[in-house]
C-alpha cells in the first residue's frame, strides 16, 4: 500500500476533528442533564473524557491504516493535532454559547449541587463558606468576556489534550520496516 499524501491525511484529520467535536457536544449535553448529582456528573465527565481519547485513538489508527498500516510519529501527531484543534475550538465555542445562551443558570446549578454535595458529606461550615466564596469569585470573573483570558483557557485545554494525544500517537505509530520479505 502507498502512503497517503499530507493533504489527504489533513483532510481526514479535519473530518475526524468535526466528528469528534460532534461526539463531544452530545456527551457534554448528556452530562449537563445530570448536573444536580455531583457524583454522577463527575463520573460521567470522567467517562466522557476517556471516551474522547479512545475515539482519538480510533481515528489515529484509521489514518495509519489509510497510510498503508505504517506511519511515523510526527505524521500521526500532526493529524492528531489537527483533530484536537478543531474539536477543541468547536467545543470551546459550544461551552461558551451553552453557558451564555442555552443554560444561563448553569453555574447556579453547579453552585447548588456543590452545596448539596458538601452538606451530604457534612463539610464544616467554614470550609463550605470558603469554597463557596472562591466559587462565587470565579463565577463573577467568568461573566466578563476577556479575549486574552479565553484564548489562554483554550490554549491550556489544547495543551492538556496534546499531552494525551502524544500518548495516543506513541501507541498508534508504526514504522515501516527497512526491508520487506
Amino acid at each position: 500500500m502507498e502512503n497517503i499524501t499530507t493533504a489527504e491525511r489533513n483532510k481526514m484529520a479535519m473530518m475526524y476533528g468535526l466528528l469528534l467535536a460532534l461526539i463531544y457536544l452530545v456527551i457534554t449535553a448528556a452530562v449537563n442533564i445530570v448536573i444536580s448529582n455531583m457524583i454522577l456528573f463527575y463520573s460521567l465527565k470522567t467517562a466522557g473524557f476517556f471516551l474522547y481519547f479512545i475515539i482519538i485513538g480510533i481515528f489515529a489508527a484509521r489514518i495509519r491504516k489509510a497510510n498503508g498500516g505504517y506511519i511515523e510519529f510526527k505524521d500521526i501527531f500532526g493529524a492528531v493535532f489537527i483533530i484536537l484543534v478543531i474539536a477543541g475550538l468547536i467545543s470551546f465555542i459550544f461551552n461558551y454559547i451553552y453557558m451564555l445562551y442555552i443554560d444561563p443558570h448553569y453555574m447556579d446549578k453547579i453552585r447548588q449541587s456543590t452545596i448539596t454535595f458538601m452538606e451530604k458529606f457534612k463539610t464544616p461550615g467554614d470550609k463550605m463558606d470558603e469554597a463557596l466564596k472562591k466559587f462565587d469569585e470565579q463565577v463573577a470573573e467568568s461573566k466578563t468576556f476577556h479575549f486574552g483570558r479565553n484564548l489562554m483557557n483554550y490554549l491550556q485545554g489544547l495543551l492538556f489534550d496534546c499531552l494525551f494525544g502524544l500518548i495516543v500517537c506513541a501507541i498508534v505509530k508504526k514504522k515501516r520496516p527497512m526491508f520487506t520479505t
